[in-house]
């Protein structure tokens, strides 16, 4: 059998020292660093295990009232148990009671709110700080929780443990694993030098290109023309550097795809690892509970969206590997309603995670509302109309006819509702020809001041008989390009409004305001006002504040709706500001000069 002196692995037999020195060097460095780290994490999931426990057994009364002597009984009783040190401070970072201090030297501590434990455990979060004592010229671990009342932030609960313990164990590791690293280095010295030579340059060159290829620089090749392993392992990392350059282009491109289409879906998605800990979120998620992805991604999905009813949908995909699908009403953290669709995501036959889609049917459902309120509400307007003219019908013709003290008087009242009926039904068509934005405006320049004159001219008789005064403070040469027609109708709704819910010998005052090239009308009034909960409704179709004098007014319940969408099709806005007792003022607002159409 013939022996091939170039062969690598008889060069690899001389330099395994050289590779021990290496490999050797890495592992203390990094057994070191982890057996701390770890050492460390472990007594602050142990601590933070035992603040749990000892924040329930704290008297949140006693917290409330400052009670110290209490609380430092309490506190000091646990302190001998768990071997650590233990203070109550309240939510202003007063302490109240420590483990390591009488009741008179507790009153005499300073405040503690600048911790930075502290200030993390009352912004409702677990604090944790590792900090010199001077003291005890010692380390000190802390750990600290908010302490709540009925999800209010009353104080805060802090252990501290000293780390000296600690610091010893890992100086007799260090020295163990020192004296073993000194002793193999010098070992390795003296043997590498003598063997390696000629091995460790084509190492060195592979290992410099290699590292460019695991930066994603595949611009550089190996080039090594020896024939032995090291030549033939050159050109298969050559080969492995193009294939992984080609394969990582098209990995890119297709997660460029991929990001393009989660991005632009109206749904959120949310994809969570078997861990419940989320992995990735689209930007609709965002959007749809106002929270950033920095603020998502590697997170637990209970901590980062604090649902319970969202957590256990991913809870029980991720433990049946079944296909969930239902409509969520949302409080918190957003209150909407939603359609969740989640599925299981599979590795070798495994539930490894789960992806959440979510899609908001709020508006859906609100339009859905509308549709259901606005037929029930326009039958109930039909009806009550209908059946007093069908009472006075059955009335007259079961024999009223012939009684001449009544018969006319009936016949007022059905012509009364007649014509509530026929201007409820013009009302409908006018609102139903405003929404469909079907309409042509006429518009033109006119002087909003005359038409406001105009409008209040027909609401003299009104005005004098029940001693409101009104005031026209508009520019007198303050001009619009509008549908004069259709702004006479949200003048006159308006102005009538007023009227109507103004106290007697009260005022109306119709102004004017310019904001960013706008203009802005107000008609206020000293009303009866409208109640805080009313104002977000008050423009919706046949809503009313009080619905006994609205109708008792002669009202239909779409005027100021159909205000609305009057000056949203010039492309403006209404809006209204009122408190109840003192008076409301509705105002719109419309383009200066707006293109004609």
């Amino acid at each position: 059998m013939k022996v091939n002196i170039y062969s690598f692995k008889y060069r690899l037999v001389f330099s395994y020292v050289f590779i021990i020195l290496i490999s050797f060097g890495f592992i203390a460095f990094f057994l070191d660093r982890k057996l701390e780290e770890n050492s460390i994490q472990d007594i602050k999931t142990s601590l933070i295990n035992q603040a749990y426990l000892i924040e329930s057994q704290i008297s949140q009364e006693g917290l409330v009232k400052e009670d110290v002597p209490f609380l430092g009984t309490v506190i000091k009783s646990l302190s001998h148990k768990i071997k650590c040190r233990i203070t109550v401070l309240n939510k202003a970072g007063k302490v109240l009671a420590d483990s390591e201090k009488a009741v008179d030297e507790t009153l005499k501590m300073e405040n503690h709110a600048d911790r930075p434990e502290i200030k993390t455990a009352l912004s409702d979060s677990t604090g944790e700080e590792i900090r010199y004592s001077k003291t005890l010229e010692i380390d000190m671990l802390y750990i600290a929780l908010p302490i709540r009342s009925d999800k209010e932030i009353i104080g805060a609960l802090r252990l501290a443990l000293p780390l000296s313990n600690l610091k010893e164990m890992l100086s007799v590791i260090r020295k163990a694993v020192l004296f073993s690293l000194i002793f193999a280095l010098a070992l390795a010295f003296v043997l590498g030098a003598m063997l390696t030579r000629g091995i460790v340059k084509p190492i060195n060159k592979m290992i410099y290109v290699s590292n460019k290829f695991s930066h994603g620089d595949f611009s550089h090749k190996i080039s090594i023309s020896s024939k032995d392993e090291l030549g033939e392992l050159a050109s298969v990392l050559n080969k492995m550097a193009q294939n992984l350059e080609d394969k990582i282009r098209e990995i890119e491109i297709k997660n460029q795809h991929l990001v393009a289409i989660l991005e632009s879906m109206v749904e959120g998605i949310i994809v969570v690892d078997k861990t419940s800990r989320i992995i990735s979120v689209n930007h609709t998620i965002e959007k749809i509970f106002n929270i950033s992805k920095n603020n998502l991604e590697g997170r637990i999905f209970l901590e980062a969206i604090r649902n319970n009813d969202l957590s256990d949908i991913v809870r029980k995909v991720l433990q049946k590997g079944e296909i969930t699908s239902c409509e969520l009403k949302l409080v918190l953290p957003v209150q909407k309603i939603f359609q969740i669709n989640a599925s299981p995501v599979f590795e070798k036959n495994i539930v490894s995670g789960c992806l959440l889609v979510i899609h908001d049917i709020t508006d859906m459902r609100k339009l859905e509302t509308m549709r259901k309120d606005f037929v029930a509400n326009a039958s109930h307007e039909l009806k009550t109309p209908l059946t007093s003219i069908k009472g006075f019908l059955e009335t007259l013709l079961e024999g009223a006819m012939d009684d001449k003290e009544n018969n006319r008087r009936f016949l007022v009242i059905m012509q009364e509702h007649a014509e509530r009926l026929n201007k409820l039904v013009d009302d409908l068509l006018s609102l139903s020809s405003l929404e469909s934005k079907e309409i042509l405006l006429r518009k033109d320049i006119f002087n909003i001041y005359q038409q406001a004159e105009r409008a209040i001219k027909n609401y003299e008789a009104q005005l004098k008989k029940r001693g409101i005064e009104i005031r026209n403070e508009l520019p007198l040469k303050l001009s619009v390009n509008a549908d004069k027609d259709r702004i006479d109708g949200v003048l006159t709704n308006l102005i009538d409004n007023a009227i109507k819910f103004s106290k007697e010998k009260g005022f109306i005052k119709i102004y004017a305001s310019e904001e960013n090239g706008r203009i802005k009308i107000v008609i206020e009034d000293s009303g009866i006002g409208i109640p805080e909960k009313d104002i977000p409704r008050i423009f919706e179709r046949f809503y009313r504040v009080d619905k006994a004098r609205s109708r008792e007014l002669g009202g239909t319940g779409l005027g100021l709706s159909i205000v609305k969408h009057i000056v949203e099709l010039h492309g403006g806005n209404v809006g209204v500001e009122s408190t109840e007792g003192f008076g409301s003022k509705f105002w719109f607002i419309l383009p200066k000069f707006a293109k004609q159409i």
